[in-house]
């Protein structure tokens, strides 16, 4: 655990595309809420909302049952007016401090094989935007309402069959981070879950509670040695970048403590 959370950082500039299918475009207007929560932000520690740079303005495009584009009209460092182009999420409440969760499942036998090494779950899916499968920890949208850890729990059962641990040993949960700020405003919060292999709901293989048009096949992959020979093999689903740069993370801390 020590080492999985040296590496949460790095997670934050993951590019997880986590979309659903839409529903037919509609088109609308300026959110006057959102551009009040855009203000907000500019007004933080302290700043006047005439500091540089800020959010003049918002103004809906188009918009899907779980995806809009707002055009963004801002005012830079040098004072010169832009627009930007953001792809934002329609089931996101304003209140929420992220749109997801990405989870980092630990699995462990304490009590009848306390020595094996640490496993971890990957998701191998279809994503239409790559045009081919991808490999990613297990994520989710986070429900109206639900807590941050209850949402990483349900969508790890429900992407994987696994349950985790919440009473034993509480998720970690990170402080939200961005995913492509380039291009969307997305947010998640990286939950690394313990997995007791000793509970029988985690014996054998366990079987996901996936919605319907949800298609996934499971890996379970050590955690600590080989993950990244895994991801490079081109023959594999390619693999999300924030699941690279967790493998990365950890193969630079084994080759410096070596």
């Amino acid at each position: 655990i020590k080492m999985t959370r040296c590496f949460l950082a790095a997670l934050g500039c993951c590019a997880y595309s986590l979309s659903r299918l839409p529903s037919p475009i509609t088109t609308c207007t300026t959110t006057p809420s959102r551009l009040a929560m855009l203000e907000d932000n500019n007004n933080e520690s302290g700043k006047k909302s005439s500091s540089l740079p800020r959010i003049d303005s918002v103004e809906r495009v188009s918009s899907t049952k779980w995806l809009a584009l707002d055009a963004y009209k801002w005012t830079d460092q040098d004072g010169r007016q832009r627009q930007w182009d953001v792809a934002v999420r329609t089931t996101t409440e304003e209140s929420s401090s992220a749109d997801a969760v990405v989870i980092i499942p630990i699995l462990r036998s304490k009590r009848n094989n306390p020595d094996a090494p640490a496993e971890t779950l990957l998701v191998q899916q279809y994503r239409p935007p790559m045009k081919q499968a991808t490999l990613e920890f297990p994520a989710g949208l986070i429900d109206v309402g639900e807590d941050i850890d209850n949402a990483a729990l349900r969508e790890l059962q429900e992407e994987t069959g696994y349950v985790g641990e919440k009473c034993s040993t509480p998720p970690a949960i990170s402080r939200a981070v961005c995913m492509s700020p380039g291009m969307s405003n997305e947010r998640v919060h990286v939950v690394v879950v313990e997995v007791d292999l000793d509970n029988p709901y985690n014996h054998g293989t366990p079987v996901p509670k996936l919605d319907e048009g949800e298609h996934c096949v499971v890996k379970r992959l050590p955690l600590t040695t080989g993950l990244k020979t895994v991801l490079d093999d081109e023959s594999n689903a390619m693999p999300i970048m924030g699941l690279y740069l967790f493998a990365l993370g950890l193969e630079f801390g084994a080759n410096m403590k070596n």
